[in-house]
């Protein structure tokens, strides 16, 4: 695929697929809104009394028992199938199929946003030790994903999102990225999560549930879960326009960031939600008065709904009294991973008929919420140009999307541009990893020794898990080597509308975007809350172990101890963690969003990561197994050299494709475009290349076949393939950020007379990507 220099690709919306508790098709749905019906009731999955509350929203249908045969309700988990299902209806919706007619040829990629992965299939055992690996083996976050690519067929950038509360709006940001810098032709995006008796019950013990149906802010407090999944086709503008599809927004532009405040509060004064969404106007191109309808996060609780209209007020201003705003969280009840897919879809058809969401069970408002145009309980009759869809989520990550209805209006939006010709430096490494200096530990190879609290014990808290002090320690340390501690202004330049007031306790740490992949987040955590549910019973969930059960909160953590209150984001992939986190971070500087970033990753060793191990295959590995935080700081070139930082490589190009496991010639192919993507994208020719630097599983026989499809690549000339995990070992995310340092480190020192180094990384179920790496000069 080739990669143009200065892309100003505009995004539409053509296919849209839900699954929720008012119903799976999208007309039965507004029927059910427009009737001022809840989808919250009596939870029957699962006894509830013993908790302060036993509603919440479930799907009234077995969506799953209708679609899938046996075999593949073994496979999946529930949050795949929901997934998938609403995947596929999207597709339906948009008249694509990803190896039809109107795709052949075609990269198509997937972005999943899930705030709990596949968590039914630990808790239908109800332990943590005697597990059954193939119900195992559904568990890992990325899986979820890779099991909407697999089904499909998806052969484009694939990634999962967990970013909690705000995944899938950040699902469906990552993938309107893919599309605007080249690397898909068309992406499916969205969240799924099911309701979960573990969930339900840490909720329950944060008291954060309300014991009738959630009326956001209104004057009952808490929350009502619920359910469902929903997915959107996302594809360029004019090739929409051109085919003739069925469009129901344009997708102006989006903003994250992190409160960087607490694991499960938001920030009393909402400065985390006012930068998401002031980011949002910015990159979108579109004023604050252009903004006709606010679907708010909302989820009921006092502490969020009154923190999220403080951070819309210093956006807004006295206008956000005249802008229609309300929260469909009393419809759907919180589905959490899914809620941003869920709300915006159901705003954008509503908006398409007339018709803006309501707040049910609306009375009066409460502290914090007066002064408020809400739609209370009643639709409203509306038809906006411009509306705005925030989610938040525990570990601070904040969500906000600019979606343009009116595409008959001539006031078009105008999108940040992206400049693909504007380079990339590595300015820092920083690393705490098991190796060497575990060995007078007496640790097995790969273990980590590293203790926060001797590192650096203003950051530690007491039973702070492992994967939070390594990430924490890595992050810090790539800061100080990169001078970003004390650092001043770094974000971007143009002033959008709406924009706010800029006050921060740490501008230049709002400044600075972070992002941050784990394929199981911290392991040890979520074990001991689970053993607390299934050992101990629901009633008595751990509340100090639950906020750690969604894999953002080290990102979140990090991000609160380092004051990183810019864009961030947290995914998974099963093993291309770092490539990834690069693709994103790099196009995020071209795109004007923030000129430096952090990108790290991380995973940590425990008795529930061995059964994963085992579970995955993972234990007939050839490599030992690896734990720590490996991270990167990353700046645009021209600052580097204005501000004389030394470089010590630049990071060139990335492409992303997803193959498969066992490998097979759709493995190869994967390989072939993520290579080509990587080169082309770095401007490179193959000739270039003087070596490959590789991150693999190492099961039998799979080091060797992929080894011989990259030497295809070279049609025969002789270069240097080498296994970063022969020395260093396999611990899928943090190893795969561990090959961009390496291969920065080598062309800094000119190892093996290589300036141009491939980067590639194949993950555990095949996923594909790879950077090009090039020395300074």
């Amino acid at each position: 695929m080739a990669l143009s220099a200065n892309r100003q690709q505009r995004v539409a919306i053509t296919g849209m697929g839900i699954l929720c508790a008012l119903g799976g098709q999208f007309d039965s749905v507004l029927s059910a809104m427009r009737a001022g019906t809840t989808g919250i009731g009596p939870v029957t999955r699962f006894p509830t009394e013993r908790f302060h509350c036993g509603i919440g929203a479930e799907l009234r249908e077995d969506a799953a028992g209708a679609f899938f045969n046996a075999e593949q309700r073994r496979r999946y988990d529930r949050c795949a199938q929901y997934a998938i299902i609403a995947a596929d209806r999207a597709l339906q919706d948009s008249c694509l199929e990803p190896n039809g007619a109107l795709t052949k040829g075609r990269r198509v990629g997937a972005a999943l946003g899930t705030c709990n992965g596949g968590i039914l299939s630990l808790e239908e055992q109800w332990t943590v030790t005697d597990l059954d690996e193939q119900k195992t083996a559904r568990y890992p976050f990325y899986q979820q994903g890779d099991d909407v690519a697999s089904y499909f067929g998806l052969n484009g950038p694939v990634t999962t999102i967990h970013t909690a509360c705000a995944a899938s709006g950040n699902a469906i940001g990552f993938a309107y990225d893919m599309i605007r810098w080249g690397h898909a032709d068309a992406m499916l995006a969205g969240g799924s999560d099911p309701l979960s008796h573990a969930v339900f019950s840490g909720f329950n013990v944060l008291r954060a549930l309300n014991p009738v149906p959630a009326s956001p802010f209104a004057s009952r407090f808490g929350l009502s879960l619920g359910e469902g999944a929903a997915f959107v086709v996302l594809e360029p503008l004019d090739r929409a326009l051109q085919r003739g599809a069925n469009i129901y927004a344009e997708l102006c532009g989006y903003g994250l960031s992190n409160d960087a405040y607490h694991e499960t509060a938001p920030d009393p004064e909402g400065r985390g939600i006012q930068a998401a969404v002031a980011m949002a106007l910015r990159l979108s191109g579109a004023a604050s008065s252009q903004i006709g309808y606010v679907n708010a996060h909302g989820t009921g609780t006092q502490a969020n709904d009154q923190a999220e209209i403080k951070g819309l007020r210093r956006v807004f201003g006295d206008e956000l009294g005249s802008v229609p705003l309300s929260s469909s969280k009393a419809y759907f009840g919180h589905t959490l991973g899914a809620a941003a897919a869920i709300e915006l879809t159901t705003s954008l058809y509503a908006i398409r008929h007339g018709l803006l969401p309501a707040t049910l069970h609306y009375d009066e408002p409460r502290e914090g919420c007066e002064g408020l145009h809400v739609i209370a309980n009643d639709m409203r009759e509306g038809r906006p140009a411009y509306m705005l869809n925030n989610n938040s989520a525990f570990g601070g990550h904040n969500a906000s999307i600019v979606a343009r209805t009116g595409l008959a209006d001539d006031a078009a939006c105008d999108p940040m541009p992206y400049d693909a010709n504007r380079r990339i430096g590595i300015v820092g490494i920083g690393a705490v990893l098991g190796g060497e200096t575990t060995a007078a530990a007496d640790l097995p190879p790969g273990a980590c020794s590293f203790s926060l609290k001797a590192f650096d014990a203003s950051k530690y808290e007491r039973r702070m898990n492992r994967l939070c002090q390594f990430s924490i320690g890595a992050v810090q340390t790539v800061l100080d080597a990169a001078g970003w501690n004390d650092a001043g202004d770094g974000g971007g330049s143009r002033d959008g509308g709406g924009s706010g007031d800029s006050d921060n306790d740490d501008p230049a740490g709002k400044e600075i975007g972070f992002v941050y992949g784990t394929a199981r987040g911290s392991t040890e955590s979520i074990g001991k809350f689970l053993h607390s549910v299934f050992a101990g019973g629901p009633e008595f969930a751990s509340s100090i172990h639950f906020p750690y059960t969604v894999i953002n909160s080290i990102a979140g953590k990090t991000a609160e101890k380092l004051a990183l209150r810019g864009f961030s984001s947290s995914l998974s992939s099963g093993g291309a963690e770092g490539i990834l986190a690069a693709a994103s971070a790099c196009g995020s500087i071209r795109s004007g969003v923030h000129r430096r970033f952090v990108i790290a990753a991380g995973e940590e060793w425990s008795p529930l990561s061995d059964r994963i191990d085992r579970a995955k295959g993972l234990t007939d590995s050839r490599y030992h197994k690896l734990e720590g935080s490996v991270c990167l700081a990353l700046t645009a070139m021209d600052d580097a050299m204005g501000q004389g930082l030394p470089v010590i490589a630049e990071l060139k190009g990335c492409g992303m494709a997803y193959g498969e496991y066992p490998c097979s010639p759709r493995t190869a192919d994967a390989l072939k475009h993520s290579i080509e993507d990587a080169l082309a994208q770095a401007g490179l020719a193959m000739e270039r290349i003087d070596g490959v630097l590789v991150d693999s599983v190492g099961r039998p026989g799979e080091w060797e076949a992929q080894q011989a499809m990259i030497r295809q690549r070279f049609e025969g000339r002789e270069v240097p393939v080498i296994s970063l995990n022969e020395q260093h070992g396999f611990g899928e995310a943090v190893s795969s950020m561990l090959l961009l340092s390496t291969a920065a480190e080598w062309v800094r020192q000119g190892k093996m007379q290589m300036t141009h180094i491939l980067a590639v990384s194949i993950a555990v179920n095949g996923n594909t990507a790879a950077a090009v790496v090039g020395a300074v000069g």
